[in-house]
């Protein structure tokens, strides 16, 4: 299932997947994860800005995109934040992610925060805070078989909202 997978560097190699993706969340009204819109912004100048720390917008933060591919297919992307403000530390920590939803529930989450955890360390983090909403269940389950550790639950509210978010730190 999961033996050929990769994480890289957004490509356009696999543009065609990644808007496949997008567009499963939209049919099935999935709003855990915000993939940029190709026809919103060039996606690979703003994801070398992110990783160049060049041309943020305010409050923004250096960050790596990279993508989780399988078989040269989308599955996921996942953004390692390379530090935290104080709106990071209580929504969004230092790792977000996301899945393609017809690949939910085959492992590809799991991998691919365990993959981006090396790459984490190598750029230089030695501890990292993950969160999600509390009712994200399969979340909860990825972060924890990475060893995350729950350290609190804090409420945020968002578009009016009030949200449960549960924090997560791990050691790298």
């Amino acid at each position: 299932m999961i033996e050929n997978i990769k994480l890289v560097l957004p490509s356009k190699e696999y543009l065609s997947s990644y808007i496949e993706a997008i567009n499963e969340y939209r049919v099935n009204n999935i709003n855990t994860y915000d993939f940029s819109h190709p026809d919103e912004c060039d996606l690979f100048t703003k994801y070398e800005d992110f990783r160049l720390g060049r041309n943020l917008p305010e409050n923004y933060v250096k960050a790596t995109y990279l993508w989780l591919v399988d078989n040269n297919e989308f599955i996921g992307e996942i953004s390692i934040r390379h530090s935290l403000t104080e709106s990071l530390l209580k929504l969004g920590g230092n790792i977000g992610y996301g899945i393609r939803y017809s690949a939910w529930n085959k492992g590809y989450g799991t991998e691919m925060l365990r993959l981006a955890l090396v790459i984490a360390k190598e750029i230089g983090l030695d501890k990292v805070l993950i969160t999600c909403n509390d009712d994200n269940y399969a979340s909860v389950r990825v972060i924890e078989k990475n060893g995350g550790k729950l350290f609190d639950k804090i409420v945020n509210h968002i578009d009016g909202k009030r949200i449960i978010t549960r924090r997560y730190w791990r050691n790298i």
